[in-house]
């Protein structure tokens, strides 16, 4: 194997530990508010984005459809996310938040800022844009073989 397949495995391994540190923070941070971080991930779609569709969240996610209709049921049952026909297309409803879910998301991303801050002072400046780089940069390659791997299936 060589140095550097050596190197993008270790980040690989890193960025799954921090993801499910980051999962297990947000759960800690959000768990009285009874969302978990894969419903505020759903929420988070449709704040930055508007109104959506299950599928077209899905898709943005790498994630299946029926992964993102359990959590949007959940939502909606909460009063956080509301369902409304698409004149686009008929069978495929738009998910968008209620006024209670943009509070509640609002109030989320205030009690986030608090550990950002915090993790944003323990980083220097130099690694938080070299590493935002490498991310970006790491992403994009995913893309590319993630649209190389599904257009030859």
């Amino acid at each position: 194997m060589s140095p550097a397949v050596r190197k993008v495995e270790a980040i690989t391994r890193e960025i799954r530990a921090c993801f499910n540190r980051l999962r297990a923070i947000g759960d800690a941070l959000h768990g009285d508010l009874g969302i978990t971080s894969a419903m505020r991930a759903v929420m988070e779609s449709l704040d930055a984005a508007g109104g959506q569709t299950v599928a077209g969240i899905a898709r943005s996610k790498s994630v299946s459809r029926q992964h993102v209709q359990v959590l949007a049921n959940q939502l909606i049952e909460r009063g956080f996310v509301e369902s409304q026909p698409d004149p686009a297309d008929r069978r495929a409803p738009r998910l968008s938040l209620t006024k209670a879910g943009r509070s509640t998301f609002a109030k989320m991303r205030t009690r986030e800022q608090s550990v950002l801050s915090e993790l944003g002072r323990a980083l220097a400046k130099q690694d938080l844009d070299a590493s935002l780089a490498m991310l970006e940069a790491l992403h994009g390659c995913l893309d590319r073989k993630l649209i190389v791997h599904t257009s030859s299936d």
